[in-house]
């Protein structure tokens, strides 16, 4: 009998069902003038289940959905497609289910049970590098596609590394356009075995070092800077006991502090690494990071309880709105200090909100410009924060969203030499009322301006969590 699709848990206390349809929009409707400077791709990356899910479900689950606007002579064309993983051919196979909660293979189907690449789905991030063009998820080897047609490939060539996961964050070296990359659980199941790796502009693996984390907690972003990396353990704490039970991936302890790892970038992790306590704290992404000296700057959206609102603490219990609302904050470690007086925090006044970005050519060095989803209802929309100026009088810059919420904000420069924050912050934009999707391109010297353009979807989009912008001459 077939199954039905149950609403899967999202983030915010929200409820969602998947959308299940790739599609095609030749010549995309344009409401004002495409800026002549944008000419190639961007890409986008989220979770979509294409089979009926268990209940319970969350949106971490999903298919990996990878999504394009393609941008050529003033024109947009969109296009969707779900990533063809091991793990989607086989439900599709079977024409129904076969996996079950969300990295717990002891709720699969007896006839999956022994295949490789269980959880990976590359729903998380949408990412190119030495031309390629890879859906990524961190628990798992990302999957080449297609920058064209979004065919997948297959999962990617990476030489001879151990680790079995690659975070869905990896940082590029702007100066050098190293792949600089790491994995918790890197030996497949959840322990305190960690891996960092960097690939060479060409995609070639030229490091990798394993090391310890303190507890088998949730790391989902990292810092780089040009000097030192640091590597966040938030206190959602993974059990193989509790998932032979049948229950959750991950279990939020408040009572472990989360664990902050700083070391020097060309350290070694399994010495030379030095853990922070920061007690009450949460978070997922990372803004940037950058070395001022002693002090290890890290700017970050986070929470005073668990973000991660569809995983339940040790007692059972789900968070309450307040414990999940991020708030991008500038955490300093100054190394010149004992442990217990070396960390400080510096919330942001107003920047509530998530999904934060930069100008990517000034990644893992100091910047002065910051990009968020703003969400502080019923105020939404896409925040600039100005950081030479907070504190000084400065104000955040917000584009004000009315019935509607912005999905993660990408910048593109308006030519390679522009200073920066001068050119583009392209936005999916969810309407809700009219149930569909636009997306915005805005000035990303000041995103309080109206848009320089709205290309328009006559349908909804499933919400994408990462994605990054490929010029022209990059994909060809």
């Amino acid at each position: 009998m077939p199954e039905v699709f149950h609403p899967f848990a999202s983030f915010g206390l929200q409820e969602r069902k998947p959308m299940r349809f790739e599609a095609d929009v030749f010549e995309c409707e344009v409401e004002g003038e495409i800026p002549p400077e944008l000419e190639g791709s961007y890409f986008r990356s989220g979770g979509d289940r294409q089979y009926p899910s268990l209940e319970d479900d969350i949106i971490l689950n999903g298919d990996g959905m990878v999504s394009a606007f393609h941008f050529e002579d003033g024109h947009v064309s969109f296009r969707s497609r779900y990533v063809q993983t091991e793990r989607l051919k086989a439900e599709r196979g079977a024409r129904r289910r076969l996996y079950g909660h969300y990295r717990n293979k002891y709720t699969d189907d007896p006839s999956v049970s022994n295949l490789p690449q269980r959880d990976n789905t590359g729903n998380t991030y949408a990412f190119e590098h030495h031309g390629k063009l890879f859906a990524l998820r961190e628990d798992s080897r990302p999957y080449e596609l297609d920058m064209d047609t979004l065919e997948t490939k297959g999962v990617g060539d990476f030489g001879d590394l151990k680790s079995t996961a690659l975070t869905a964050h990896p940082k590029i070296d702007p100066e050098t356009g190293e792949w600089w990359s790491y994995g918790v659980f890197a030996d497949g199941e959840p322990s305190t075995t960690a891996s960092l790796h960097v690939f060479d502009r060409d995609g070639k693996l030229v490091r990798e070092q394993m090391f310890e984390t303190p507890y088998p907690g949730l790391s989902h972003d990292w810092g780089v800077t040009r000097e030192h990396l640091v590597f966040p353990i938030m206190p959602l704490v993974a059990d193989d006991a509790r998932l032979r039970k049948g229950g959750a991936y991950y279990e939020y302890d408040p009572d472990l502090p989360s664990k902050w790892g700083v070391m020097p970038r060309d350290g070694d992790p399994a010495k030379d690494m030095r853990w922070f306590d920061i007690p009450g704290l949460v978070m997922g992404h990372v803004m940037n990071a950058y070395t001022e000296g002693d002090r290890v700057i890290l700017d970050t959206p986070a929470s005073p309880g668990n973000c991660f609102s569809f995983f339940a603490d040790k007692a059972g219990r789900f968070p309450t709105m307040p414990e999940t609302i991020t708030q991008i904050t500038r955490i300093v470690f100054d190394l010149s200090k004992p442990d217990d007086e070396a960390v400080s925090l510096h919330p942001v006044e107003g920047a509530l909100g998530d999904m934060p970005k930069i100008d990517d050519r000034f990644a893992m060095s100091k910047h002065s410009i910051g990009y968020f989803a703003l969400r502080d209802f019923p105020q939404m929309g896409v925040g600039q924060i100005m950081w030479d100026q907070v504190g000084l009088g400065g104000e955040l810059r917000v584009h004000e969203l009315a019935g509607a919420a912005a999905q993660e904000p990408v910048f593109i420069p308006r030519r390679p030499d522009a200073p920066e924050g001068d050119g583009f912050i392209l936005t999916v934009v969810d309407r809700f009322e009219e149930k569909r999707a636009d997306l915005l391109i805005l000035d990303g010297n000041d995103v309080s301006k109206p848009p320089l353009a709205t290309i328009k979807l006559p349908f909804a989009m499933p919400m994408a969590f990462h994605g990054c912008w490929v010029p022209s001459e990059k994909a060809a």
